[in-house]
């Protein structure tokens, strides 16, 4: 073990240990807040791991080092449940619970040599023939299990990213961005240790280099989380649970869809002439619920005739229009406040609308001001 492992590891020890506290202990704190408590305990203690197999901490520490060994089983799924928590600010069930079997899996299969044979697995893990095949395939079941985990993760998130476009006329979409890198640099590093633990491929620098990303993306996803419990809350699409579940049953439907294409035609003509008359777009609080409400329709068939006829999500259609308000604006006079524009036209935030405006503009919005001045 290098001195600058050591320094990596002593780090990730006292800060896992230290944003356990700050996150578990604050007045304030969330059930996300708390599992990702738990997750920089969990990686603060494994992080101690390597003093105790290379004989740097003391002898009495031994009996610990095949509990610590399998505490990053739960990575994966402490970065599923946290990312389940946040975005919708949820609280714990019963059900969470489930997610504790691959750890549990993990002990049982191990319960001798957690018990009772402490050396061989420390020598196990500095290069020794594993004292049972049991251990072996534990090893295995570490990776496969975060790496699913992850994988999971991944297709929550971006179920999350696809209600919010279906229902909400405003939310920040680089929040599905940051967690989607989150979980993608985790599975990157997920991976190398695995190539690492199972081929002659490893080396102390690719272990050292491993080591310190996963502390750099925990104290920033922590320190972020701790400042900010809301920062990746999106507390309107957990208010739209009923129109979520509408829609996941129009995505069971066939391909035409429940309406006629002439009955759509003439529902998309009349969402069209009440949003121009009563401009509901620039209400920054507009959900699909309460757009069907006020032109007579269920969200389903709303939802529907925007994908089927107008090919767009609720999000891009109304904010469509919102980008359209503010152009017209400019058009007649640049020299207007962009963002008194915006929020005028409905936008709830500037990096919503920077982000809106250049994702269906194709430029800034300092940009077009600047072609059309």
């Amino acid at each position: 073990m290098t001195a600058i492992h050591q320094y990596i590891s002593a780090i990730g020890s006292f800060q896992g240990l230290l944003l356990f506290f700050l996150l578990v202990c604050d007045r304030n704190t969330t059930a996300a807040s708390k599992v990702l408590g738990i997750y920089c305990l969990s990686m603060g203690l494994a992080f101690f791991l390597p003093f105790i197999t290379f004989g740097i901490a003391s002898d009495v520490f031994n009996p610990l080092a095949a509990w610590l060994f399998f505490l990053p089983v739960m990575y994966g799924v402490l970065l599923y449940l946290y990312c389940s928590k946040v975005v919708l600010n949820a609280q714990f069930s019963t059900t969470d619970l489930f997610h504790m079997l691959p750890l549990l899996a993990c002990l049982a299969l191990n319960y001798d040599v957690l018990l009772y044979d402490h050396e061989a697995f420390r020598l196990w893990i500095v290069g020794s023939a594993a004292p049972t095949k049991r251990l072996w395939l534990s090893e295995y079941l570490l990776f496969v299990v975060a790496i699913a985990y992850l994988i999971a993760t991944a297709f929550l998130i971006r179920r999350y990213h696809q209600q919010a476009s279906d229902n909400l006329s405003n939310f920040n979409p680089k929040i599905f961005l940051w967690l989607s890198i989150l979980v993608s640099s985790f599975l990157i590093i997920f991976v190398v240790k695995g190539v690492m633990a199972f081929t002659n491929f490893a080396t102390m620098g690719m272990q050292v280099l491993s080591d310190a990303l996963i502390v750099f993306i925990i104290l920033l996803i922590a320190l972020t989380q701790w400042k900010k419990p809301t920062f990746f809350m999106i507390e309107s699409l957990a208010g739209n649970r009923q129109s979520r579940i509408e829609n996941a049953s129009k995505r069971n439907e066939k391909s035409t869809g429940a309406i006629e294409d002439d009955t759509r035609a003439v529902m998309f003509d009349e969402l069209k002439e009440h949003l121009e008359q009563q401009k509901s777009y620039r209400d920054s609080e507009l959900s699909l619920a309460k757009l069907a409400d006020s032109i007579g329709l269920s969200s389903h068939h709303l939802s529907e005739v925007l994908n089927q006829h107008a090919g767009q999500n609720f999000n891009r259609f109304i904010n469509t229009y919102r980008v359209k308000e503010v152009c017209d604006k400019l058009n007649s006079d640049s020299s207007l406040k962009v963002l008194d524009l915006a929020m005028e036209a409905g936008f709830s935030s500037k990096s919503t609308f920077n982000t809106t405006f250049k994702k269906i503009k194709g430029v800034t919005p300092t940009q077009y001001r600047q072609k059309v001045h």
